[in-house]
């Protein structure tokens, strides 16, 4: 069962539209959608999280229908309950918030209830075992997107949505990080959906698409 199955989306925003014929990525696969700046990219992540509503198409999550929009018929979850771990552009972290206070806060928005043994395991896997009483301003930036996954991934997403994840960061890091990802995303079985405009990132692809003009295709 394929873990993230996308068909027939069409996101309409002001003018712009992005439009997504089939996408469809397996439980412990990684799909990169490469394409320049402007191209949707974002906005079909957003529509897959639920922060953005499509206008027609089929989301499936983990086998479960998060978003359908046809003829008479519409089913449109709320993001907590499409169990998605997304790391925007932006990271997101709180700045007030240690490393632990911002991945038990994920956890406590999905129900969870935070776990000092938990956040640890997470923190391990992501590479900041023993940072977790730092603050984002007393991180590098490296170390703030791997806090920002950390999260993501504390709430036991059944999808990983990675926008733009190894950007401002030098050559050989970024190297680090992107093989740090594809490990954890395999380890963990989670289907992985992973936007960028470096060509780079495609070296960790099971799958690759291209995005330009709103307009969604699988490079073969």
């Amino acid at each position: 069962m394929s873990g993230l199955e996308v068909r027939d989306l069409v996101v309409a925003i002001g003018g712009f539209r992005v439009m997504a014929e089939e996408l469809v990525v397996a439980r412990g696969e990684i799909a990169v959608i490469h394409g320049p700046n402007g191209a949707g990219k974002t906005t079909l992540l957003k529509a897959i999280a639920g922060l953005v509503k499509p206008v027609r198409g089929l989301i499936v999550i983990n086998g479960e229908t998060v978003f359908k929009a046809y003829v008479k018929t519409e089913v449109n979850k709320p993001p907590e309950k499409r169990w998605v771990g997304y790391l925007p552009q932006n990271l997101l972290l709180f700045p007030h918030m240690t490393v632990y206070e911002n991945i038990a806060f994920a956890m406590k928005g999905r129900g969870i209830k935070p776990d000092s043994r938990k956040v640890s395991e997470i923190l391990d896997l992501v590479g900041l075992k023993g940072l977790e009483d730092r603050r984002p301003s007393e991180l590098s930036y490296g170390q703030q997107q791997r806090a920002a996954l950390a999260r993501a991934l504390a709430s036991n997403p059944r999808v990983l949505l990675l926008d733009e994840p190894f950007s401002n960061i030098d050559v050989e890091f970024k190297r680090e990080l992107r093989r740090e990802v594809s490990r954890i995303a395999r380890a963990l079985g989670l289907p992985t959906l992973l936007v960028s405009h470096d060509p780079d990132d495609l070296t960790i692809a099971d799958k690759q698409f291209f995005m330009d003009k709103g307009v969604l295709r699988e490079k073969v």
